[in-house]
């Protein structure tokens, strides 16, 4: 997808695999997402104390639902979302790619789908998560 644009290139970083952004403090060590804009919510740390970090998008479902009814066209109803912890410990809401097998402690990995054009007609990706397997093929 190398002509492809995330959709939040802010939070999404493409390549092989993609990459959440997150920010990781280094006065206390904290992994953020989203990125904390203004300083380390947990110790106080002034922003230029943050480093800007990839995290995996892998994990685990932590919670999950089916939305039935919501405010936007997209995605359409229904859909799962699900409340991840990703491996690199940050938790996340996320939305799921299909239904099929979708249970607390699932593992989950992220993968792009399309989200339109932008103005230049540039494909554009935003972030899902797939089921992987209810133990993730034994990656612990």
């Amino acid at each position: 997808m190398s002509t492809a644009r995330a959709l939040y290139p802010r939070l999404l970083r493409l390549g092989d695999r993609p990459a959440i952004v997150g920010h990781r403090c280094r006065s206390c060590g904290r992994v953020a997402f989203p990125p904390d804009p203004y300083a380390c919510e947990q110790c106080g740390a002034d922003v230029s104390e943050l480093d800007e970090i990839e995290l995996a998008a892998e994990g685990r479902i932590h919670a999950v639902a089916t939305v039935h009814r919501h405010h936007r066209p997209e995605p359409p109803t229904p859909f799962t979302v699900a409340t991840i912890v990703l491996d690199d410990g940050v938790s996340l809401k996320g939305v799921l790619k299909g239904q099929t097998g979708a249970t607390v402690g699932s593992r989950v990995r992220g993968v792009t789908v399309p989200a339109g054009e932008d103005d230049d007609g540039v494909g554009l990706v935003d972030l899902r998560f797939e089921v992987v397997g209810p133990d993730g093929g034994g990656k612990d």
